[in-house]
C-alpha cells in the first residue's frame, strides 16, 4: 500500500475511532450517574432499615450502617467519575458489583430461610440484664407472695404459633416497608456496574449472574427458599 493510501485509510478510520471513544465516554457517564443514584439510595435506605430493625440487636443494626456507609462511599466515587470524566477502576467495579450481589444473597436468605436468626436478638421482658437470679432469701420453688408451690411445675406461655404436635410453627420474617425498595435500588446499582465494565468482563458478569438467578430459581422451585 502506497504512503498517500495509507494516510487516507488512516485519516478515514480516525474519526470514526473518536466518535467510538465519545460513545463510550458518554456511556460510561451515564451509567456512573445512575450508578450513583442508586447507590446512594441504598445507602440511605439501609440507614432507615436499621432503625426500623432495632429489636433484631445491635448486630444487625451495625450490620446495616456498615452497608450503607459502603454504598454511600461507592456513590461519591461514581459522582466523581461522572463529573471529572475518567474511566472508573474496573477492579473496583467488581469488588462493588460482588459486594451488591452478595447483599441481596443475604436479603433472600434472611427473608426466606431461618439460617441467620441465629444472629437476631430477641428484646423480651427478661432482656437487658434482667434475666440474672438475685438472692432473696425465700425458697425458689414457692411464690413469696400467693404461697404458690412451683416445684411441681409450670406451665409455660409462648408468643409463638404452636402446632397440634407440640412443635412451634416457624415464622415467616417480613422484611418490612423499605426492604422490597432497598433490593431494587440494589438491582438498579448492580445493572449500572455491569454497564461500567469493559465488554469482554461484561459478557463474562453477565453470565454469572444468570447462572445465579437460575441457581436461586432452582432453590425456590425444590423448596430450599421461600
Amino acid at each position: 500500500m502506497s504512503a498517500p493510501a495509507a494516510a487516507a485509510q488512516t485519516g478515514e478510520d480516525a474519526p470514526v475511532t473518536r466518535v467510538g471513544r465519545a460513545a463510550r465516554s458518554r456511556g460510561l457517564a451515564r451509567w456512573s450517574a445512575v450508578g450513583a443514584l442508586a447507590a446512594g439510595a441504598s445507602g440511605a435506605l439501609h440507614v432507615l432499615v436499621g432503625a426500623e430493625h432495632q429489636d433484631a440487636g445491635g448486630l444487625a443494626v451495625g450490620f446495616f450502617l456498615l452497608a450503607a456507609l459502603a454504598q454511600l462511599g461507592l456513590a461519591c466515587w461514581l459522582v466523581i467519575h461522572r463529573v471529572t470524566g475518567l474511566h472508573p477502576d474496573r477492579r473496583f467495579v467488581t469488588l462493588a458489583l460482588v459486594g451488591t450481589v452478595a447483599l441481596l444473597g443475604l436479603y433472600v436468605v434472611a427473608y426466606s430461610t431461618t439460617l441467620l436468626d441465629s444472629f437476631a436478638v430477641a428484646h423480651g421482658a427478661d432482656a437487658g440484664g434482667h434475666g440474672t437470679h438475685e438472692t432473696t432469701g425465700h425458697d425458689p420453688g414457692i411464690d413469696p407472695v400467693t404461697g404458690v408451690d412451683y416445684s411441681t411445675g409450670v406451665a409455660v406461655q409462648t408468643s409463638e404459633v404452636v402446632a397440634m404436635a407440640g412443635e412451634t410453627t416457624p415464622v415467616r420474617h417480613d422484611p418490612g416497608s423499605l426492604g422490597p425498595w432497598t433490593a431494587g435500588a440494589e438491582l438498579l446499582t448492580v445493572a449500572a456496574l455491569v454497564a461500567l465494565q469493559p465488554a469482554a468482563w461484561r459478557r463474562r458478569t453477565t453470565n454469572v449472574l444468570l447462572a445465579l438467578g437460575g441457581l436461586a430459581w432452582a432453590l425456590w422451585f425444590t423448596g430450599v427458599l421461600g
